[in-house]
């Protein structure tokens, strides 16, 4: 679930569908999907041109051995197959597959667009040096430091990828990975910090590419772990956030007022005001909850900008409302790493891109999500989040996803501050970027960069 690793996933392999820059779904190996009158079973038709890596033939049953692969509990995936009958998956020839559902769904495709839902080959295993159907083949991977891939001259978009090679470094360190885009070390770089994207832009040494998103900047707390279990502390701790200040301080102003909801400009999306700080308030919901004088332990770490300035402004605020915020900074590498940090941490930062609501909250706040990271639990609710992806009626999807989302606003563990931009940067030299509101470096799309020399 690292930026990285989203990087090599968009290029290594494809998706079954692609997210434009302004969220639109596109055509990715799956060529045209149609569904039953009731959004039941999904009528999948893919790509004829395709060839793997090896250079076997792509076909029906690569896509249904990736769909069984994220039955597998512990998948990252795991949530985008729940309502799929996947033993009931129909290949109908090599071209074409039916999907079958338990419920109704009238979005499906939106639940195949992520990075961990790319398609892998019938039949293959975990590997380091995997085959997929992407721009680039990998040829050498050292994990934790760097991979390279070349161009795959049988890539299916004709012409593409422009260059020869792409190559992957990990750096962790902002000022060092900056310092390697301006020396001319590296040719772009993801997440370019606010204030060194404020300082460039309009400059001549680097592109800063700046796009508006309904990307999350979010403090989470765990619904499930004192004091973090009372929605009375939750509430309060929402209220403890000046979140112009955080935007100002910790973004440089590159983001908008977040209302404690995701999904901000897409359909479906309650439109409410964000909360205005109110410490008392605050403090008196902490004395009602059995909390006031509380100290807790904010995990943050460098691997968002913005995090740590926004862990220690927060800290700064919320001592208004009597609590004292401890920030701890975790190593980068370790942060997003489901086996080691990652939804484990009853107090932290976290940061989405998506292009749907279903998406989002599929992936993020059904119980079994493996990306649950507030641990909100509740059948019901569950129940009530299927029923809105389920909706083919456009009134009473908008009814249900409200239910939705006043749920979270009133017992959710998110504190969604701000809708942050998505800013990267890239040498003076490099075309074919275009800012993508769906995830950095234009969606990570490398087979449309090129060079001039």
């Amino acid at each position: 679930s690292s930026f990285i690793d989203a990087s090599r996933f968009f290029n290594i392999y494809d998706p079954l569908f692609r997210v434009s820059p302004e969220l639109e779904v596109q055509p990715g190996l799956c060529v045209e999907w149609n569904a039953n009158d009731d959004s039941t079973v999904w009528e999948l038709k893919l790509r004829s041109d395709v060839v793997w890596h090896d250079g076997k033939s792509f076909t029906a049953d690569d896509v249904i051995y990736t769909l069984q692969q994220m039955g597998d509990e512990g998948h990252t995936a795991h949530s985008s197959v729940l309502n799929i009958r996947l033993a009931d998956v129909r290949k109908v020839d090599d071209l074409t597959l039916e999907i079958p559902l338990a419920r109704p769904d009238a979005r499906l495709f939106d639940q195949f667009v992520q990075q961990n839902t790319v398609v892998v080959q019938d039949g293959s295993t975990a590997s380091r040096m995997p085959v997929g159907t992407g721009p680039f083949r990998l040829t050498e991977f050292t994990p934790g430091q760097r991979s390279l891939a070349v161009r795959n001259e049988n890539y299916w978009e004709e012409g593409k990828p422009y260059v020869d090679e792409w190559e992957d470094i990990s750096i962790d360190d902002n000022t060092a990975r900056l310092n390697a885009l301006l020396s001319g070390e590296i040719d772009m770089m993801s997440q370019l910090e606010f204030p060194q994207a404020r300082a460039e832009a309009g400059g001549d040494r680097i592109q800063v590419i700046d796009a508006p998103s309904p990307a999350l900047q979010v403090f989470l707390m765990a619904t499930d772990i004192a004091p973090f279990d009372d929605a009375r502390v939750r509430q309060a701790f929402r209220l403890m956030v000046d979140r112009q200040a955080l935007i100002d301080g910790a973004l440089s102003g590159y983001g908008t007022l977040g209302n404690d909801l995701a999904g901000n400009g897409l359909p479906y999306f309650m439109d409410v005001e964000a909360p205005e700080q109110d410490l008392e308030q605050a403090r008196a919901l902490l004395q009602e909850a059995g909390h006031e004088n509380l100290t807790v332990t904010l995990h943050t770490s460098d691997i968002v900008p913005g995090f740590v300035e926004a862990a220690t402004l927060f800290a700064e605020q919320a001592r208004g409302a009597g609590v004292t915020i401890n920030v701890k900074r975790e190593a980068a590498n370790a942060y997003f790493d489901t086996s080691l940090l990652y939804t484990k941490l009853p107090f932290a930062q976290s940061f989405w891109t998506f292009s749907s609501l279903s998406a989002w909250y599929t992936q993020a706040v059904l119980s079994d999500a493996v990306w649950n990271e507030t641990h909100f639990r509740d059948e019901a609710y569950d129940e009530l989040i299927q029923e809105a992806v389920g909706a083919t009626d456009e009134d009473t999807a908008q009814d249900l996803w409200d239910q939705v989302q006043q749920r979270q606003l009133d017992e959710g563990g998110y504190i969604v501050w701000a809708n942050q931009n998505i800013v990267d940067a890239a040498a003076t030299n490099v075309g074919g970027i275009t800012p993508s509101s769906f995830f950095n470096l234009g969606g990570w799309n490398y087979r449309d960069v090129w060079l001039q020399t």
